[in-house]
């Protein structure tokens, strides 16, 4: 195979999916493997574009894969047959990592299906005996994860402010007023924190932890990951550095 003749040794392909629990962490492993002189093409979902945007990652997201050479981002705008995961089939990559991957990406890579960024980079990276590292979101039944912008709307309901001072300041409408009281419409968020700053009487409020159980089934499929061969599944992103250098 290609990968044998040492060209791809320092390109890695990185997936997204939608989910906003190990996403922090994901992009400062990415940007430290940049550092280290790897380059990385990344294959994002739809929904991993929506949730890096709300969680305000997206220029970062964007200044390691920059679109030169093997750097690229790769949307589902880029076409259903997502063509350059084709590169994985033949070996030009070192490895595959999913980071984080959510329990709908790992359904799908256990039963076979293709048919996103991600899922259609994992298919084709098993087809070509490509190291595939996943980073499960359901790994454990209970976990800690951090939310997106949100409004305490009891906060909001104590003060009803005559002046709503982030409804003003959200460059992109996201912030709105229901019932006058402060609601935030993710799907315009870009998560870039005006509003906590703007809000006088912090009600606005930015990666609160909360816990989240996974689903029997969830887990399950993690199990059966577990057996897929040339596929190894780490707990945090942090581990990645580790079993890229192995």
């Amino acid at each position: 195979m290609l990968r044998k003749l040492g060209q791809s040794q320092n390109r890695l392909a990185w997936c997204i999916t939608g989910a906003g629990h190990h996403l922090f962490e994901s992009i400062e492993v990415m940007e430290e493997l940049l550092a280290k002189g790897h380059k990385i093409t990344v294959f994002i979902s739809q929904a991993g574009l929506e949730v890096v945007r709300m969680y305000g990652l997206e220029k970062r997201l964007r200044a390691i894969a920059n679109g030169s050479y093997y750097r690229e981002l790769i949307t589902p705008s880029n076409g259903v047959s997502c063509s350059k995961a084709g590169r994985l089939l033949i070996g030009m990559y070192r490895a595959l990592i999913v980071s984080p991957a959510t329990a709908n990406t790992i359904a799908k890579i256990v039963r076979g299906i293709a048919d996103t960024p991600p899922t259609i980079a994992a298919a084709q990276a098993l087809k070509g005996g490509v190291k595939v590292i996943i980073v499960p979101t359901d790994i454990e039944p209970e976990y800690e994860t951090e939310i997106p912008h949100i409004v305490d709307r009891a906060i909001c309901e104590k003060y009803r402010c005559l002046e709503c001072r982030p409804l003003f300041s959200c460059p992109t409408g996201a912030f709105e007023l229901i019932e006058q009281l402060g609601h935030i419409n993710l799907s315009k968020c870009i998560g870039c924190s005006a509003c906590v700053n703007a809000c006088p009487k912090e009600a606005v409020k930015f990666r609160v932890k909360v816990k989240a159980k996974s689903s029997p089934i969830d887990l399950e499929n993690v199990r059966r990951l577990m057996s897929i061969k040339n596929v190894v599944v780490l707990r945090r992103p942090r581990e990645v550095l580790r079993e890229v250098e192995a």
